[in-house]
């Protein structure tokens, strides 16, 4: 019997063409206004202002007249410095404090444009596949369905049996219940996307992500947030720490009345003598016991902190470490295996057309028919599936080096 072959598409072209980088685009942009701003100039000038304290302490009062009733007034101002010389190195872990803790909070916000892009990408490549295997699933179909036709004719003339004739049926159902799925999800998909935009946006295929450098150093967003919050925990201990050390201020008086710049019978060098002599700094400990105690019980705490902190960056180091190296690994494998299974593409594309002829002159049982088409579909399905994770596995490992993964797209 003569029968019309169709061949299944082509897979997405290599041209690089697609539309990744713009997606990944509006929907860091959709994510901006939710990121936290930051300032921290004023959260240092207002630490640093904590160790001086100025204070004028002023009075204007009437006092009683020579003649009788109050005539005379009289005017005073004491003006009081103190500022803080030594506090246990509070003041320089709080700074620190700060600081860190604002680089931690901008890592995380890089981490998070980084997360929606690793997350779009991975959106992005599982469409362009579902593509790939929507294309394939239609021309297994068209070519099944144009055998089932010509079967259909030589059934009804007893040319070929029930088992045969219910068996193309089956395969033939079996893909078409396939596509309806893929096109089901591919929908999910293409809906899930448009939220980014207010017009019609959908996965143009040709972007590809870059081939990592193994060799680079390991970097990574998350463990350079845990490496901020160990130096938290180590500020915060010897902020408790100091609470164990006695403070020293630098404490001066001044005062000044209305006598103050009456010169009178002395000399400029009396005056100043008697104003030295009536203003005099000092250096003033506070230290409190009872505090001190609590203090300890407090720092052994912080002390703790400190410890556990450093162990969940050392364990984080490791299994970074151990992930990467999966990673990379599982890229090396799957780039093989890709660039094997892309050199037979053609050769399987040519088998379908030679085994499918074979069956029509009657060559081949249905059987043995059955069992190539299925074994061709699924080796030009596994390199779908295989350029699709592929892909993803690169986008996840310059996501686990918190390399931004917008710069390493291709396309």
């Amino acid at each position: 019997m003569k029968i019309k072959i169709l061949i299944p598409l082509c897979l997405a072209c290599a041209v690089y063409g697609g539309n990744l980088a713009e997606i990944i685009a509006l929907a860091q942009s959709a994510k901006q206004e939710s990121l936290s701003k930051f300032n921290k100039n004023t959260s240092f000038d207002e630490q640093q202002n904590k160790r001086l304290n100025i204070s004028f302490d002023g009075r204007y009062t009437f006092v009683p007249g020579i003649e009788g009733g109050y005539m005379t007034k009289a005017g005073s101002i004491t003006a009081k410095i103190e500022y803080l010389l030594f506090d246990g190195g509070a003041s320089e872990a709080a700074n620190k404090i700060l600081a860190h803790s604002d680089t931690i909070d901008i890592y995380k916000n890089e981490e998070l444009a980084n997360l929606t892009a690793f997350q779009i990408g991975k959106i992005y490549f599982n469409a362009v596949a579902l593509d790939s295997l929507i294309a394939l699933e239609e021309g297994y179909i068209a070519t099944l369905a144009s055998l089932l036709e010509e079967a259909q004719f030589f059934y009804e003339y007893n040319e070929i049996g029930k088992d045969e004739f219910d068996a193309l049926n089956f395969v033939l159902a079996k893909h078409k219940s396939e596509l309806e799925e893929l096109n089901l999800k591919r929908t999910e998909l293409r809906s899930r996307i448009n939220l980014l935009s207010n017009g019609d946006l959908d996965f143009v295929a040709g972007s590809k992500v870059q081939m990592p450098d193994f060799s680079k150093e390991i970097l990574s967003a998350k463990l350079a947030a845990a490496r901020q919050d160990q130096i938290i925990k180590e500020q915060q201990s010897q902020q408790e720490k100091s609470k164990l050390t006695p403070k020293v201020y630098l404490k001066d008086s001044q005062g000044f009345s209305n006598d103050s710049f009456k010169k009178g019978g002395k000399s400029g060098s009396q005056m100043l003598g008697s104003y030295a002599d009536a203003n005099r700094p000092m250096l003033e400990f506070q230290w409190s016991l009872p505090d001190s105690l609590a203090a300890s019980r407090q720092s052994q705490i912080k002390r703790i902190e400190e410890q556990k902190a450093a162990l969940e960056l050392s364990d984080e180091e490791s299994m970074l470490a151990a992930r990467l190296g999966g990673l990379e690994s599982k890229i090396k494998r799957l780039t093989s295996q890709v660039q094997i299974a892309q050199l037979k593409q053609d050769a399987l594309k040519q088998n379908l057309q030679n085994f499918t002829r074979r069956y029509q002159s009657g060559a081949i049982k249905y059987g043995e028919f059955l069992f190539l088409l299925d074994k061709n579909f699924s080796d030009r399905l596994n390199f779908i599936l295989d350029s699709d994770e592929l892909e993803i596995t690169k986008l996840e490992y310059f996501y686990e080096r918190a390399e931004d993964v917008a710069t390493r797209i291709k396309g």
